[in-house]
């Protein structure tokens, strides 16, 4: 009986050094069930090329890949694209997966694991003809803290922006009584009074009055009111209303919403449909109470995918445990260059899966 072929995993980084540091890491980890193929020779990497060669997982920094016609000849099943930033501009075959070079190696691996130990269960055209592909929905993402001027509005704008890069349609919802997302916002436009009407008393033009509302920059976002929530007479009720219209309209890929810093049990009940929220703290003894006391009350959280970000920039002396959060925002001199944060992209890509 003949052995079972192994998966060809290949790593070509001949120019930018990317893998350099986890190369030995990977042949560690694949080498036992897979065969594994370093290239950092762009002479034998020519050589190597030269012959059709049939791979499973790829992985090449892009300086390397070039505009990848040299690999069109070779049935490559998956190609990990590592790139020095997030820059969607290109478009790429869809067998290829971009990356950032500052993506921590265990997601890599993940992701090279889910490709070379996947089951092919069924061949191509077995699908059954009248068999659909699944309608695209609209993921709802929340981002709320029990801390007032932590950044929530910030991680707001910071991550819908990497979506965007990500080829989403993405847009910005501000939540909170006074909205203060709209400091982010360019100009000094405001919703016309004619939306918190039609959210009030829903009827068939909700709809269109909605959209007149929604402004494109950077991202989309809808213009926020010019007086608080609460004195235009809308609340959670009118809100769930404008959020469930869009979600059934299906124009947006993700809609980001600034939850603000409050939220109560019937608030909870009406994010349940959240797709995940983005729970944001700091650095720091006061903060770490807040949080721990939230978390005793687990009835005011909605019930989905939950992450934890740490902001360092009032950091004291506690710190967060790296293991008990998903990603620390680091400290900055200005906003702008906090929204270029890595821990936004990884977000992003951890929401997009």
């Amino acid at each position: 009986m003949m052995n079972e072929k192994k998966p060809q995993l290949v790593i070509i980084d001949t120019v930018s050094g990317f893998f350099k540091d986890m190369e030995a890491e990977a042949i560690q980890h694949y080498s036992t069930d897979a065969d594994v193929q370093v290239i950092t020779d762009p002479g034998y990497e020519d050589a190597f090329f030269s012959m059709e060669q049939e791979i499973d997982v790829l992985m090449i920094d892009q300086a390397s890949y070039g505009d990848g016609s040299r690999f069109a000849g070779h049935p490559i099943r998956r190609i990990f694209l590592l790139v020095p930033e997030v820059a969607m501009a290109g478009k790429y075959p869809d067998n290829v997966t971009v990356m950032v070079s500052f993506v921590p190696k265990e997601e890599i691996f993940h992701k090279v694991d889910a490709v070379l130990w996947q089951k092919e269960t069924e061949e191509p055209g077995d699908e059954a003809e009248d068999e659909k592909p699944a309608e695209k929905q609209t993921r709802v993402v929340g981002v709320y803290s029990p801390i007032g001027g932590c950044g929530k509005s910030l991680v707001c704008v910071a991550l819908a922006r990497k979506l965007k890069k990500l080829d989403q349609k993405v847009l910005l919802i501000g939540c909170d009584d006074s909205q203060s997302i709209s400091v982010y916002l360019p100009g000094n436009h405001y919703a016309s009074p004619d939306l918190a009407e039609k959210l009030i008393h829903p009827d068939d033009d909700t709809y269109w009055t909605i959209l007149q509302n929604i402004k494109t920059d950077v991202v989309s976002y809808l213009l926020p009111f010019e007086k608080s929530l609460s004195s235009m007479g809308i609340g959670m009720q009118e809100m769930d209303t404008l959020i469930t219209t869009l979600v059934e309209k299906r124009d947006f890929d993700f809609i980001v919403l600034d939850l603000g810093g409050y939220v109560d049990k019937e608030i909870a009940e009406k994010l349940n449909s959240l797709h995940a929220l983005v729970l944001l703290t700091e650095a720091n003894v006061l903060a770490n109470r807040k949080m721990q006391k939230l978390l005793k009350n687990g009835e005011l959280l909605p019930k989905c995918q939950c992450m934890i970000v740490a902001n360092e920039y009032n950091a004291d002396d506690i710190r967060v445990p790296r293991d008990k959060v998903f990603g620390t925002i680091s400290p900055y001199t200005t906003w702008e260059k906090a929204l270029e944060d890595p821990v936004f992209y990884r977000l992003a890509l951890a929401l997009e899966e």
